[in-house]
C-alpha cells in the first residue's frame, strides 16, 4: 500500500496537544499547502466551499488501542492515536490560490506541518 503526500498543513498549533479535539468546536484558521505537481487539482475550489482534509497524524502514538481511561476503543472515536493515524477534518474554504498552492481554511485541528494525503469536497 502506498500513499503520496500532496502537501502539508500550516496551523497555529506547534504540537498535537495544542490542537483542538475537533476543528468545528473552536474554528481556527490555517492553510493547506499543496505541492506544485498537484496544484492543477485545485481548479474549481472556491471561497465558501467545504472540503474534507485527509491528513496523517504523524506524531500520534500508534500503540494506543483504548482511550478515555480504557473505556472506549480507538475505532469508536476520532482520536488521532491509533494503529494507522489517518485523520479527516471538514473545513470551510476561505480562499484558494492555485498559483502558489494555498488553500486557506477554517476549522483546523491538526498540528502544524502535518502531511496531507487528499482534499475532497464535503457532502452537501
Amino acid at each position: 500500500m502506498e500513499f503520496v503526500q500532496i502537501g502539508r498543513v500550516e496551523t497555529p498549533f506547534e504540537t498535537p496537544d495544542e490542537a483542538p479535539r475537533q476543528g468545528c468546536e473552536d474554528p481556527h484558521a490555517g492553510n493547506v499547502r499543496i505541492d506544485e505537481r498537484f496544484r492543477d487539482a485545485l481548479r474549481g475550489l472556491a471561497h465558501g466551499d467545504r472540503v474534507v482534509v485527509v491528513w496523517v497524524a504523524d506524531r500520534a502514538d500508534r500503540s494506543v488501542l483504548r482511550v478515555r481511561d480504557g473505556e472506549r476503543g480507538v475505532f469508536d472515536t476520532r482520536s488521532p492515536a491509533r494503529p494507522n493515524p489517518i485523520c479527516i477534518t471538514e473545513c470551510e474554504v476561505l480562499a484558494v490560490d492555485e498559483e502558489d498552492g494555498t488553500v486557506a481554511v477554517k476549522g483546523v485541528d491538526m498540528a502544524d506541518g502535518s502531511p496531507v494525503l487528499d482534499l475532497k469536497r464535503a457532502l452537501d
